[in-house]
């Protein structure tokens, strides 16, 4: 009988220790390998049957969880849940609920609801309504900046309206131009008034502007152009200004008509500001001139000319002669350079003032009067020559120099040109 029971004993250690081995193999498989672990039921001893349906039961409930903690990696919210009899899976359900709600929290946010706070994800809550609050802040100050901006967009709009409304009660010309594409944006009533008057206004007032060497940087600086309709001349004085326009960079021309006053300031400048043997500008305008364009920091050249042997011509030949000789000079001089002065300032001495000028520039120029003087028709048949002498003085913007400092230097200079000559004919 005792024999009976220990035989028992050691059957039932056998089963239990293939029992365990099967056990362990499958738990193993479960963690590893879960898509193919297998547990043969009926190799396990009939009491640990119902601890193999448990394992397996696990083992489904694992490889639930596998699969969906698997989507929510990739980011898909929407997989399905796990069974609510899969009691493993609650920590994950939770996750993904919480995800879902922050993802529904963003979603707000990016609409501008700024008042989403996350309360359930540690250190990341605390960065996230950070970042919130930070974003508010910005918006604010944004909302802010484009609340100015459209005051001030409204207020230009209202001058704008304004501006429109009195350019047609101005008398002068107003003219808007599109900078960039050349367009007309506007014209008050008088610039519509000349422009049907004259198809080829507009054409040829933007020409003569052009022409004028009227730059960007000449806003609101005047200028004075020579305007030609037909067999009539007009002056016009035309100011130019550069601002926004309807959303564009436009410029603005103010036309003034100032043909009477030029008329009237010509018979002026006869009485008042011509020699009149020459109707060269005299010493007076001259003078004047150059004051005005020292105060105005222009770039020129100041040209001091005198007549050579002007006293012998005089006295062995007549006074008439002498006065010949001066009249032919000026001739050359008036046509020296465009816009430029040409004045006389003594019996036989002569001053030009040439804007935008260099040194080179001016000396040629003056070289080309002195030979064409020299060839002049009126001495083919004379028994003498005419001859000048010349100096020149290059005053820069930044000149400091007054009018006399200058003057006295192209003064020297034209009497260094005078001796060099004399000597060159005496050798």
């Amino acid at each position: 009988m005792q024999s009976l029971c220990f035989i028992r004993m050691q059957m039932a250690g056998i089963l239990m220790s293939k029992t365990s081995e099967i056990l362990f193999a499958y738990l193993n498989d479960i963690l590893r390998n879960p898509s193919t672990a297998e547990l043969a039921l009926e190799e396990l001893d009939e009491d640990f049957v119902i601890l193999g349906n448990g394992l397996m039961y696990f083992a489904q409930c694992l490889a639930q969880n596998n699969t969906f903690a698997k989507a929510l990696a990739k980011g898909d919210l929407e997989t399905p849940l796990p069974p609510s009899e899969n009691v493993l899976a609650a920590p994950l359900k939770s996750i993904c609920a919480n995800l879902k709600h922050l993802t529904w929290q963003s979603q707000q946010v990016a609409k501008g609801d700024y008042k989403q706070r996350v309360d359930f994800m540690g250190d990341f809550s605390v960065a996230f309504n950070t970042m919130i609050a930070q974003l508010a802040e910005r918006q604010q100050k944004l909302e802010g900046k484009i609340s100015q901006i459209q005051k001030k967009s409204s207020a230009l709009e209202q001058s704008n309206l304004l501006l429109t409304t009195l350019m047609h009660y101005v008398p002068q010309q107003i003219i808007v131009k599109n900078r960039a594409t050349r367009d007309i944006m506007l014209m008050n009533d008088v610039a519509v008034h000349e422009v049907n008057n004259d198809a080829e206004y507009i054409k040829n007032l933007m020409q003569a502007i052009s022409i004028s060497g009227h730059s960007a940087s000449d806003s609101g600086y005047g200028i004075e152009i020579l305007l030609t309709q037909g067999e009539h001349e007009r002056y016009l004085m035309v100011r130019s200004y550069f601002l926004e326009w309807q959303d564009a960079n436009a410029e603005i021309f103010v036309i003034g008509d100032i043909s009477s006053v030029k008329s009237e300031m010509k018979k002026l400048e006869i009485d008042a500001y011509r020699d009149s043997l020459t109707l060269l500008y005299n010493r007076g305008f001259g003078m004047l001139t150059l004051e005005g364009w020292l105060h105005e920091k222009r770039q020129f050249a100041l040209i001091f000319a005198d007549l050579d042997n002007l006293k012998h011509i005089n006295d062995a030949y007549g006074h008439n002669e002498g006065d010949t000789y001066i009249i032919n000079t000026a001739k050359y001089l008036k046509l020296c350079a465009p816009n430029a002065v040409a004045c006389r300032i003594g019996g036989d001495e002569f001053m030009l003032l040439v804007p935008n000028t260099s040194y080179d520039e001016a000396h040629t120029t003056m070289n080309n009067i002195y030979h064409s003087l020299q060839n002049d028709e009126y001495l083919q048949k004379k028994e003498y020559a005419y001859s000048i002498s010349f100096g020149i003085a290059i005053v820069e913007t930044d000149n400091e120099l007054p009018a006399s400092d200058i003057l006295r230097l192209a003064d020297e200079r034209m009497y260094k040109h005078k001796r060099l000559k004399k000597i060159a004919r005496q050798e």
